[in-house]
């Protein structure tokens, strides 16, 4: 049996980092990964009201036709607004929505900000 002529040897690659830039990238990676971070999501509307008793008995039928699904209620004056999740991806916000347009026709996708933790998807 012949023997061939390209014989391989493990080689041993070696990095060297200088301390600065090890530090940089362990605070980028746990700055994004704390759960305060605030990340841009899909929400759905589903209600905008100038009267908060309007809003709460809105709040109490969503409860009740969809017990699984995050709701949130926000106030910014002069509206009482009722938004549905934080999705991530808008595919995925649109699919929710496609559903929640059976009782709520007006129900629209809007962006916002919030912390990683409070992430539907």
């Amino acid at each position: 049996m012949a023997v061939s002529p390209f014989v391989s040897q493990a080689q041993q690659v070696v990095f060297q980092e200088e301390p600065d830039i090890r530090s940089m990238i362990d605070r980028y990676v746990q700055s994004n990964r704390s759960p305060d971070r605030l990340i841009d999501v899909w929400k759905i509307q589903i209600s905008a009201t100038v009267d908060r008793r309007q809003m709460e008995q809105a709040k109490n039928v969503f409860r009740q036709r969809y017990p699984g699904y995050d709701l949130n209620a926000t106030y910014a004056e002069p509206y009482y607004k009722l938004q549905v999740g934080a999705y991530f991806e808008k595919r995925k916000a649109q699919a929710v929505a496609y559903k929640l347009k059976q009782y709520y026709p007006g129900a629209y996708l809007t962006h916002d900000k919030v912390k990683l933790s409070e992430l539907t998807d």
